[in-house]
C-alpha cells in the first residue's frame, strides 16, 4: 500500500508556500544570529582574559582621602594582594565635559594605544577613543581647561575603564561629558595637586583557585589598618571586602 504523505505532502507545500518559506527563512536567520552570538562570545571572553594579560589588569580598586603611608599599605597587602598607586585628578574642559587624567601607567592597568602616540612633553594629552568620537575630537586637536591647554597626541583605551563611569553608583555611563585620558609623569606633576585623587589598584599575589577561596579572600579583615588613620576613610571596612572609600572589583 502506497503511503498517502506521498501526494498529501507536495499538495501541501504547494498550497501554503509562502507560510512554509517564512518559517524556513525564520529558522535559518535565527540558526546564523545564534551561532553569531556563540563564536563573537568566545573570541570577546578570549579577547578578554588575554588583556587582562597583557595590561597587567587591576583586580579591584580602592580611594582614600590622604595619602596612605608605607605602614597601611603594609597592613593592606598582609591580605595577598599587591597594591599600586593610581592617582588621578578631574578637570572641567571648556567644552563642558570632565577629564579625568591619569599618568601615563607603567606598572598596571596598562594603556593601549589605539592611535598616534603616547604623550611624551608638556601639555600633550592622549584620550579615549571613544570620548574622541563622540566628542569629534581628532589627533592634533587641542583640549582646554580654565587653565590649561594640552595637544592631543594619540587615542587610547584603559583596561580599568573600558566602560566610562565616573561614579561607581552610575547607572550608565556618558562618554560625551566624561571622559580619560594620561598624560606623561612630567606633565601630571604640573597639574593641580590640590585635585588629586588618592586611588590606589590592587592585583593578587595569587590568584584563588575557586571563586569560593577568592571571596573568603576579599572578606578578611586581619591586618586592617584603624580608619582613623586614613582621616576616616574606612580602610578597615575597606578590608571587609579588600576595598575602602569608593571601591570597587575588576575593572569598568
Amino acid at each position: 500500500m502506497k503511503n498517502p504523505l506521498n501526494k498529501r505532502l507536495p499538495r501541501e507545500f504547494r498550497k501554503d508556500f509562502g507560510k512554509y518559506l517564512v518559517i524556513f527563512l525564520l529558522l535559518v536567520i535565527t540558526i546564523g544570529f545564534v551561532s553569531g552570538f556563540l563564536v563573537a562570545d568566545g573570541s570577546m571572553i578570549k579577547a578578554y582574559t588575554e588583556g587582562i594579560d597583557n595590561y597587567n589588569t587591576e583586580n579591584g580598586h580602592f580611594r582614600t582621602s590622604e595619602k596612605m603611608n608605607d605602614a597601611q599599605i603594609q597592613s593592606v597587602e598582609e591580605n595577598a594582594i599587591r597594591i599600586y598607586n593610581n592617582f588621578y585628578l578631574e578637570q572641567d574642559l571648556t567644552n563642558g565635559s570632565t577629564m579625568r587624567i591619569f599618568a601615563n601607567r607603567e606598572q598596571v592597568n596598562l594603556a593601549c594605544l589605539m592611535e598616534g602616540e603616547f604623550p611624551k612633553a608638556a601639555n600633550e594629552i592622549a584620550i579615549d577613543r571613544m570620548y574622541a568620537d563622540n566628542n569629534k575630537i581628532s589627533i592634533g586637536d587641542t583640549l582646554k581647561s580654565d587653565t590649561q591647554s594640552w595637544k592631543v597626541t594619540g587615542f587610547i583605551a584603559l583596561p580599568d575603564y573600558s566602560c566610562l563611569f565616573q561614579n561607581n553608583n552610575d547607572s550608565m555611563f556618558d562618554s560625551v561629558k566624561f571622559g580619560v585620558a594620561i598624560v606623561a609623569p612630567e606633565e601630571f606633576e604640573t597639574l593641580d595637586q590640590e585635585k588629586l585623587r588618592y586611588n590606589y589598584a590592587w592585583i593578587y599575589d595569587k590568584k584563588p583557585a575557586t571563586e569560593k577561596k577568592e571571596k573568603k579572600t576579599e572578606n578578611r579583615t586581619d591586618g586592617c589598618t584603624d580608619p582613623s588613620d586614613a582621616s576616616g576613610d574606612c580602610i578597615s571596612d575597606c578590608l571587609e571586602s579588600i576595598y575602602g572609600g569608593e571601591c570597587r572589583g575588576g575593572g569598568k
